[in-house]
This record gives C-alpha cells, sequence and structure tokens, in this order.
C-alpha cells in the first residue's frame, strides 16, 4: 500500500516507522525538512519493540509526495492543516485523505478546499502518544491506544477500510456515522487547556523549584475544572445529537473529582510527560510559547467555543479558560504562525516587495512602506500579525516613472496592473501581482480584472487642495459604486464603469490638477483614490529606513509622526476578536507551493 504522510512532528515519525514496518507499506513523507531526514527511520515503543522503516521518498515538493497515493494522512498541527490541504489539493486523486487527529478542524478545512466528494477520514483521538528522539531518525512510541474512533466520508465499503486501518495502527477500530464524532473531542482542546489553567492562571510568574508532571503531579482543582468544562462541551453534543462521544468521566471509569484525579495521576503511559515549562534562573516557569498553548487554546478550545456561541450554548467556565490562554500566546501564534495560509501569503507579498524595491533603487525611484504596512514595520518589526496586504507610497511624478519601468523590469512571475494594462480595471494607482497564486476578495468586484494572485498596491501623492480631492473622490465614487452592483452578465454596466475611468483619466482629474494650488508641504492620495489623510512631506523627507520581516525597507523620516496623524495612538491594539480578513480564498500555484523555484525560497 502506498501512503504519503504529511508532517515531519512527532506522530510523523512514529507513523513512519509503525506503518513503513510492514515491508507491503510504501512510505512517502512529505515535510518542510527533507533534507534533515535519513532514507530510514527507527521507532522504539514503550515494551522495547523496535520498528524499521525504509522512506523511499522525502520531499518537500506536494506533487512527489501526494500524487498516486492510496492513503494521505495529515500529522500536522492545526495552524498547518489549511496550508497543506492547499498544497496537495491537485494531486489527491482518488486517495484516502485523514487526519491522525480531526479536533483542530480537518473535516471543515476539507470540506472548504477540496469539495463534499473528497474521500476523507479522521481519527478521534492520536493513535500513539509519541515523542522524537532524534529528528528524522528515531522516535519514542509512548503507548497505544486501546481503541480507535473513525469517522469517514465518500468511502466505499467503511467497514472494509477501517479494518486496513485497525491493521496498519495495529489498534482495535471502531466507526462513527458523523464526522462531528470526531471532530469535536474532549481530549486535548479541554484536557489539555483546562489542566494549563488550573496550574498557571494565578501562578504565571511563579518559579517553580521542579519541572512539573503534566499527569503525574495532576491535582483536585484541575479534575474539577475539567469535569465543569466537560459537562459544558456534552451541552453541545446534545444539540448536534452527537451520542457516541463518552464523558470524560466515563471515558476514564471514574465517579467524581477524587477518582479522576487518581486515574490521571496514575496512568502508566502519561508517567513521563511534563508539564510546558522553561528553566529560569530562578526556577521553572511556564512557557506559553509551547504547543500546549498555540495549538490547543486556537485551534481546540476556541473552535468549541464558536461552534457553542453559534448554537446559543452558554460556556462560562470555557469562557474563562479561552480568554486566559489566548490572551497568553503571541499575536504571531494566534494570527499568523509559520506555515499558515495566511503566513505564506506575507511571505509572497514580501517577495514582491523586494522585487519593486531591487528596481526602484536601481533606478533611483524614492518611495517608502506606508499605512498599516509602516505600522507592522514599526509595531511588530514585519507584518501586522493579521495583515492581508502590503502598500507602499511614492510622489506622483515618481510614480508615473516607475509605472513605465515595471513592465520590462519585472520578473516573470510578476505582473503590473493599471489602466494600461486591463481594461477593466478602474483604480487610479497601481497593483503587482503575483502569477502564481490566486485569491478572491471578500468585495468581489476584482473578478473581472485580468490578474487575480497576490498583490502589493502601490499608491501615488500629490499635492491638492482638500475640496479638489473631495470632487475626484465623488467622480470615482459613481464608478465604483456601478462595479460593486455589476452582475456577471452585465456587459453595459462594466462599458459604463470603463466610459467614466476614461473621461477621469482623461478630463476630470486633469482640470482638477490644474486648479490645485501650487506643490506645498502637504500630500494626499492621488486623483481618484478614496482616501484623503494627508500626508506632511516634513514627516516623509529625507527617507530613512525600518525593520520589516527581517529586511531594510524605505520609511519616512518621521515614522512616529506619520503613523499617529493616520492613526492617533498606534501602539494601542484594536479588538483582536472584531478582526476581519479582506480575503475570502487564496490558493498557490502547485508549481511554487514547496518547490525550490517558489519565490518564497
Amino acid at each position: 500500500m502506498k501512503i504519503c504522510i504529511c508532517g515531519g512532528g512527532a506522530l510523523g515519525h512514529v507513523c513512519a516507522g509503525v506503518l513503513g514496518s510492514d515491508k507491503e507499506n510504501e512510505i512517502s513523507i512529505y515535510t518542510g525538512h527533507p533534507d534533515r531526514w535519513s532514507d530510514a527511520v527507527e521507532v522504539t515503543d514503550d515494551k522495547g519493540t523496535v520498528y524499521h522503516a525504509v522512506l523511499p521518498k522525502v520531499t518537500d515538493n506536494p506533487e512527489l509526495a501526494a500524487s498516486n497515493q492510496d492513503i494521505i494522512l495529515i500529522c500536522l498541527p492545526g495552524f498547518m492543516i489549511e496550508s497543506a490541504l492547499l498544497a496537495i489539493k491537485p494531486f489527491v486523486g482518488q486517495a484516502k485523505l485523514g487526519s491522525v487527529v480531526s479536533s483542530t478542524g480537518f473535516f471543515f478545512a476539507a470540506h472548504r478546499i477540496l469539495g463534499p466528494d473528497t474521500r476523507l477520514f479522521g481519527f478521534q483521538r492520536v493513535p500513539f502518544i509519541a515523542r522524537t528522539a532524534e529528528y528524522g531518525h528515531t522516535a519514542r512510541l509512548l503507548g497505544y491506544k486501546a481503541s480507535l474512533t473513525m469517522a469517514t466520508e465518500n468511502i466505499d465499503s467503511p467497514q472494509s477500510f477501517r479494518k486496513v486501518i485497525e491493521t496498519l495502527f495495529r489498534t482495535p477500530t471502531s466507526l462513527v456515522s458523523s464526522f462531528y464524532e470526531v471532530a469535536l473531542t474532549n481530549s486535548n482542546p479541554i484536557l489539555h487547556t483546562g489542566r494549563l489553567y488550573a496550574l498557571f492562571h494565578d501562578r504565571e510568574d511563579t518559579a517553580f523549584d521542579h519541572h512539573i508532571l503534566f499527569y503525574r503531579e495532576w491535582d483536585d482543582e484541575s479534575s474539577r475544572l475539567l469535569i465543569d468544562m466537560d459537562r459544558e462541551f456534552f451541552g453541545l453534543l446534545d444539540r448536534l445529537q452527537v451520542t457516541s462521544l463518552p464523558t470524560l468521566l466515563d471515558y476514564y471509569e471514574c465517579q467524581d473529582v477524587r477518582s479522576l484525579t487518581d486515574k490521571l495521576s496514575s496512568i502508566e503511559a502519561f508517567k513521563d510527560i511534563r508539564c510546558p515549562m522553561v528553566k529560569t534562573d530562578k526556577g521553572w516557569k511556564a512557557d506559553f510559547s509551547d504547543r500546549y498553548f498555540t495549538e490547543d487554546f486556537p485551534y481546540g478550545l476556541r473552535f468549541i467555543k464558536e461552534l457553542c456561541a453559534e448554537h446559543g450554548i452558554s460556556t462560562p467556565v470555557i469562557d474563562r479558560v479561552l480568554d486566559w490562554g489566548m490572551q497568553r500566546i503571541d499575536l504571531r501564534t494566534r494570527f499568523n504562525p509559520e506555515g499558515s495560509v495566511l503566513r505564506r501569503h506575507q511571505m509572497r507579498m514580501l517577495d514582491i516587495l523586494k522585487e519593486v524595491d531591487k528596481i526602484c533603487r536601481s533606478h533611483d525611484i524614492p518611495y517608502w512602506l506606508s499605512s498599516g504596512t509602516l505600522l507592522g514595520a514599526v509595531r511588530h518589526g514585519g507584518f501586522i500579525p493579521w495583515d492581508d496586504d502590503l502598500d507602499i507610497e511614492l510622489s506622483r511624478s515618481d510614480y508615473l516613472k516607475l509605472i513605465r519601468l515595471l513592465p520590462d523590469a519585472l520578473p516573470d512571475w510578476l505582473a503590473l496592473q493599471d489602466m494600461s494594462t486591463d481594461k477593466d480595471y478602474f483604480f487610479f494607482y497601481a497593483k503587482i501581482r503575483d502569477r502564481k497564486s490566486h485569491i478572491l476578495e471578500t468585495n468581489e468586484y476584482d473578478r473581472v480584472f485580468k490578474e487575480h494572485g497576490i498583490y502589493i498596491d502601490i499608491f501615488p501623492l500629490e499635492s491638492q487642495p482638500l475640496w479638489v480631492h473631495i470632487i475626484s473622490e465623488i467622480a470615482h465614487g459613481h464608478a465604483y459604486k456601478i462595479m460593486r452592483n455589476r452582475t456577471r452578465s452585465d456587459e453595459a454596466n462594466m462599458r459604463r464603469v470603463r466610459f467614466m475611468s476614461f473621461v477621469n483619466r482623461c478630463f476630470t482629474y486633469p482640470v482638477l490638477r490644474l486648479l490645485s494650488f501650487l506643490p506645498g508641504r502637504f500630500l494626499t492620495s492621488g486623483l481618484g483614490i478614496p482616501y484623503h489623510n494627508r500626508r506632511d512631506a516634513n514627516d516623509i523627507f529625507p527617507l530613512t529606513e525600518v525593520t520589516f520581516e527581517g529586511h531594510s525597507f524605505p520609511a519616512p523620516r518621521d515614522s512616529d509622526a506619520y503613523l499617529r496623524k493616520l492613526f492617533g495612538d498606534y501602539n494601542q491594539l484594536p479588538d483582536l476578536s472584531n478582526i476581519h480578513p479582506h480575503l475570502k480564498e487564496i490558493s498557490f500555484d502547485t508549481d511554487m507551493v514547496g518547490s525550490k523555484n517558489s519565490p518564497n525560497k
């Protein structure tokens, strides 16, 4: 049987070793670190049994890894699942695609990205307790689960497939009728988060005298909180009519707080598992960067909370634990961790910016990071963690010079998009588009544009009185309103938009420029661009440099003054619960994703 394992973590190592020890199975590994893997892996279990597997294929190329497979098994943390599904989407074919744990949104992401007919399966809980010993070489299997629960969708003969899984994982396996029964679990998202809250919520800065054992030192406070969270969780299961999942008390064959504490503190396979902590000069402290925080709060408990809110289930205890945990993980972990779709989007925009920067510097064209991009550079050292666009500014005269250069200066994977390159493009600023990706924005007005890839915006600035800019906004606004309300088949409306854009470009805006005052110290977005926040040239020139994602780019002379005039107290974070992305969908071309030819490399 041909099996592709996506992911190079502990579970990926153990799955490769155990499944690959059967000589009839051919294992491919899809990982971002193929150079760190040997062509064989060795796994030792808790009884001393050693599993040896030869790995004919370890690669970061999704086509080589996922094509012509019988089974594709996702062994990845929640934040990387969407990215992996996007990468392997063209190559899944007739393979049965599954996840070793389904409680971090696997089925929901697969439905959205791969469509409703994909052959899917997923486990309720992980099949092993696993740890990596030497990355890419050896791992430890600390214990098998007594049984596995699995859901399938669109798989012919589910019982026959169940037997295949049972054989592969050497564990009795049962089927459930709904993916909800494995997508929702009270394992890690409830058990881990409840334990962490009970242990650290009032001792975040406490230095402990030893590295606490997660289960062996379990206490009654943790058990009591766990039972309360589980009770709220089952309110959701009752609403969804999920009946196969046992309560935590039933699962561990306990009756109350005391018996649950005794049980969890005495499980032999769990005895050496330690709490997420780091050693400091004063002792052991909570490690909020550990996956127990970065995985189980944002990609576990939050998912349960959102479903509860959707179905009107009150969850005061879960809310308290979730709020505490989310406040303790950093913003990058919460919004754009490495490997996530948003982070890949940001890195592609960074690659575009580097190409534009190279052209501007070689032709002595001054530009600077602007708006939210500059804010991200100053406040975060790079992208605002939840941001999905990138803006630069320059004077109108330099903008016109740059636009003339770009068609010949850009590499083949990039394209200039403005009114001269796209007859249906009606904005009075330019975009540089990536030709190896595709995005669909929430406004959907760009569906008629010629290019649809990831982009950065280039805004021209010019001097003008406010009344001139307001007239230009009104003139452009009519075209914008028609464009937003048009249908795909309404070519008449599109002709109106083209005509209005032509009139504005050739008559309205040239006349307004003649009526403008002589150039002064205040700049605003160019005519036809609906943003009239004024920039003070004294804040911008002479330009300086700022670090953005580890690279140096031009920035205004006084970024603090520039940002305060745009945003006020820009160091104050917005309401993070009200963050909304600009994009509905994003995909990356397969010859770019995971390929050495990718501009991300």
